[in-house]
């Protein structure tokens, strides 16, 4: 069992503006398939509980091998982005806008 930290993705209905969210979830899995199963279960369960639309991506990070710790400071998520742009348009593409908090 690794633990695997999952990303996943949502559309609130009904908060002004509708805004997107993005979850990271860690879960204890025997593979990469059962972390995405277990995300996406999760996922539908979230949704479900506070009225969200599940957009349907998921991303699943292995964190570590069997019962390596996880705790402060534990890298949860890590995705690398293959542009060949400034690090201002970077940060421009990935900055949504104002955040609901």
């Amino acid at each position: 069992m690794a633990w695997y930290g999952a990303r996943t993705f949502y559309r609130w209905a009904t908060w002004e503006n509708r805004p997107y969210e993005e979850r990271v979830v860690l879960f204890r899995a025997r593979s990469l398939d059962e972390a995405v199963e277990l995300a996406e279960r999760e996922s539908a369960e979230y949704a479900g509980e506070g009225g969200f639309e599940v957009l349907g991506m998921v991303q699943v990070y292995r964190i570590s091998d069997g019962d390596g710790e996880v705790g402060a400071g534990t890298e949860v998520f890590s995705r690398l982005h293959a542009l060949d742009v400034p690090p201002e348009e970077f940060l421009d593409r990935y900055d949504s806008g104002p955040a609901h908090t």
